[in-house]
């Protein structure tokens, strides 16, 4: 009786991934016309997310291409001594975290580029 109980439980969650149906995701509302969302979206990468992850395939001069001038880059998205033309890199110090997080933030350069955008936004 308790090798027919124990078999029961340990099949029991595998008969309920059977009966699973997919999720339906909504889809996530994105414009790339919209310059001032896309704005936003690089102040917050570059004031929350870039102090981890770095982002070593995209240069600061990019974010020409969401309208913004020279000056609004440097004055507003450049908080360290980086130029214009330089890489998007983190400050944070690789050993220190790993220390931190258990490994070492990746890169986000291509993660956009990589996934979809509901991956991005969901």
């Amino acid at each position: 009786m308790k090798k027919i109980l124990a078999c029961v439980l340990l099949l029991a969650p595998a008969l309920g991934w059977s009966n699973e149906e997919a999720v339906a995701l909504e889809r996530a509302p994105i414009n790339l016309n919209d310059k001032l969302s896309l704005q936003r979206g690089a102040a917050i990468f570059v004031n929350n997310c870039l102090n981890c992850h770095s982002a070593a395939m995209m240069r600061y001069a990019r974010l020409q291409d969401l309208g913004l001038t020279e000056p609004q880059i440097r004055d507003n998205l450049i908080f360290t001594e980086a130029k214009l033309g330089d890489t998007m890199a983190t400050a944070m110090d690789p050993k220190v975290a790993k220390a931190a997080f258990g490994l070492v933030p990746p890169d986000l350069s291509l993660a956009a580029r990589s996934r979809s955008a509901d991956w991005l936004y969901g």
